[in-house]
């Protein structure tokens, strides 16, 4: 498995580069046109709640196929509702999530078609 490590600063004018990148890679592992959507609509889900003051780190592990993105970096809102509300969207389109203190993973697999 490959890793890529980005560290972006707080500045959200990098957030559609980001949204590129994982589609490229999306494309690479030959995921259909509904999950590379589904992967740009992940990592800005993951960008916009855990962008801090001091920016955020993404590590993207990429498998034969399969694409992990780790999101490391402080929740901007700790309200548990917000919270909730911002894991049902990421659990409605990726295949796995896991979160662990400042570490959001977010697992996408290959659909055979």
């Amino acid at each position: 498995m490959d890793k890529i490590s980005i560290k972006i600063p707080a500045n959200k004018k990098y957030q559609k580069s980001i949204r590129l990148f994982v589609a490229g890679l999306g494309s690479e592992l030959n995921f259909n046109i509904e999950q590379i959507e589904d992967l740009k609509v992940l990592v800005s889900e993951a960008i916009n709640y855990k962008m801090g003051q001091d920016g955020l780190n993404l590590n993207f592990l990429v498998g034969d196929s399969s694409l992990a993105l780790e999101v490391v970096g402080k929740d901007k809102n700790d309200d548990v509702r917000a919270l909730a509300m911002r894991d049902a969207i990421l659990a409605a389109l990726a295949d796995e999530i896991e979160t662990d203190g400042e570490l959001l993973r977010i697992t996408m697999r290959k659909t055979h078609a």
